[in-house]
């Protein structure tokens, strides 16, 4: 599997608990509504969507469920079942706060994690409902069957066009972003080049009178632009190609943003960091026995925790930065597991074709390679490339633009006379009060709304799974949503984005360092990383206890300038 499979996944479990972290923030994070129980609206919208596409319950295939509206028409669609989710989760939301909002935090707290429960049994010991404790399965996500995509009909382009419209969307609205933050950043002939000069129009009509409309135009512009192409002369390899770079320029620009005032001192220590991490890391592909690896590797892991604890507690620059060194050696690490490592192999064989070939297939992310079916191109230096997109990518796409959409109503919502009472019943419910407003009301409206955006998660949950169990909907999702919020930064939306990063990447990277293992052995680490994700919890409530980007206040001001 290819590095860029790897990180798509990636991304959409981020996109997945990202919404469900927003909802929890809406709660927690923005009213101080401390909810246990999230996880069962999340369950909510799985079951609920799942039920929607089902068709019709088949006794003969040893499943039983209450219903399926799968073949009923319009009904049984995935939008319906994802709308249906979503509203079903955020009425449960609201009956569960009705009686229980005026509770103490830490009562009300204990109450919805009963009531989460509850839903979790009732799913396991009620087999007629949703097929007990068996996994519920039969339904497939949305337009699967078209994919590979098939490059010689109008459907394979216009489905193309549509991911790059929502990935260059996207992108241009970062860069936008980026670009008015900080004005030390030369962006404004690239952001004029990659609006198709829509940049203008935003200063003489008021129907481009904001970034994120000029992004979102942008995005068509490049949707329509790649479905004439494709239809005309089949590019895919340099349409893919083209997409892929400028996601990866928008993202050197925001590492430029985020650190570009640190020093050489700064980055030196932080690549240092990285480094010194792949090191710590090597015995493990390398070295055959079990135990020597695994202590060749903890030695070494431990040199390098001593050697940044001393530096933090000793070197005062250092200690004012050590959370932006851990950054920039993280990213640093990252840049070399995806870039470095996979093309060490085919270098180490004597075959530069092949790291070329590899170089390319996780630089030009946006298209899967290899497969039986796809479009063939040589190309000098790299050799022979099958190119096709997969459903995976067209999934990621979809998922992406569910969370930035939701990021961005919930950053409108936050800024509004709406997000303002929210802070200030967090803060204090006697000033609410004084200034006529009801706090009840605006708790079981927090309730409604978070609960909703649970199970708009659940519902992408049950699209990716494509099959769902009770167990995973257990109690530890809901404090793992909780360190994901205490990580990012309770109160801000961009830190349940990081948070959700940070927690799949530590996820990841334990599965793949697991796989260096024997079966026996990587069982065992990965139950263990579940007492790692406590520890982590607990260091992060006590070191950072506002989280890695601290809180957001909101305020009057535009959401997208």
């Amino acid at each position: 599997m290819a590095a860029s499979d790897v990180v798509i996944s990636f991304m959409l479990l981020v996109s997945i608990y990202g919404i469900l972290s927003l909802g929890l923030n809406v709660k927690y994070g923005h009213t101080g509504l401390l909810d246990f129980g999230h996880v069962g609206f999340y369950l909510v919208g799985a079951y609920t969507a799942a039920l929607f596409v089902l068709g019709p319950d088949d006794p003969t295939d040893f499943t039983a469920y209450v219903i399926g509206l799968g073949e009923v028409p319009v009904v049984g669609t995935w939008p319906v079942a994802i709308a249906a989710a979503t509203l079903l989760a955020g009425v449960i939301g609201g009956l569960v706060a009705l009686p229980t909002i005026r509770l103490r935090e830490d009562y009300l707290a204990i109450t919805v994690l009963g009531v989460s429960v509850i839903f979790q049994r009732i799913i396991q010991s009620e087999t007629w409902l949703a097929n007990g404790p068996d996994a519920l399965r039969g339904y497939s996500p949305p337009l699967q069957d078209l994919f590979p995509l098939a490059m010689e009909t109008l459907i394979g382009p216009a489905m193309f066009g549509l991911v790059v419209a929502i990935v260059w969307g996207v992108a241009t609205g970062a860069l936008g972003r980026l670009r008015e933050t900080d004005s030390r950043l030369p962006l404004d002939g690239v952001y004029a080049v990659t609006t198709f000069g829509l940049t203008r129009l935003r200063r003489r009509t008021d129907a481009l009178g904001s970034a994120t409309t000029v992004s979102a135009t942008a995005g068509a512009v490049a949707g329509l632009l790649t479905f004439a192409l494709l239809v005309a002369v089949d590019p895919l390899l340099s349409l893919g190609a083209v997409v892929s770079l400028y996601t990866w320029f928008v993202a050197l620009v925001a590492v430029s943003h985020y650190y570009g005032d640190l020093a050489r001192r700064e980055w030196t220590v932080g690549i240092a960091l990285g480094t010194g991490l792949l090191v710590a890391l090597l015995p493990l592909p390398i070295v055959d026995a079990v135990g020597l690896k695994s202590a060749l590797t903890l030695a070494l892991l431990g040199a390098l925790v001593a050697a940044y604890y001393l530096g933090v507690t000793r070197v005062d620059w250092l200690a004012d930065v050590k959370l932006t060194v851990v950054g920039v050696g993280s990213l640093w690490f990252v840049s070399l597991w995806y870039f470095l490592l996979p093309i060490l192999g085919p270098l180490g064989d004597g075959d530069v074709g092949g790291a070329l070939n590899t170089l390319v297939q996780n630089v030009v992310w946006l298209l899967g390679f290899g497969g039986d079916t796809g479009i063939g191109y040589a190309v000098v230096f790299v050799g022979e490339l099958t190119v096709n997109v997969d459903y995976a990518r067209f999934q990621l796409a979809a998922f992406v633009l569910f969370l930035a959409g939701l990021y961005y109503v919930l950053e409108l919502a936050v800024r509004s006379p709406f997000g303002r009472v929210l802070r200030a019943v967090r803060n204090d419910e006697t000033v609410v009060k004084s200034l006529g407003k009801d706090p009840f009301v605006y708790k079981v409206q927090t309730m409604v709304l978070g609960s909703a955006l649970g199970g708009f998660a659940g519902a992408l949950w049950a699209m990716y799974a494509q099959g769902l169990t009770f167990t995973t909907f257990a109690p530890r999702i809901t404090f793992i949503t909780l360190l994901i919020m205490f990580l990012g930064g309770a109160g801000n939306n961009k830190g349940m984005i990081l948070g959700a990063a940070i927690f799949w990447a530590f996820q990841q990277a334990t599965t793949q360092l697991a796989s260096f293992f024997p079966p026996a052995v990587r069982v065992n680490i990965q139950a263990f990383r579940l007492v790692v994700v406590g520890v982590l919890f607990l260091l992060v409530l006590y070191y950072v206890p506002e989280g890695l980007l601290g809180r957001e206040e909101g305020t009057t001001s535009e959401v997208d300038g």
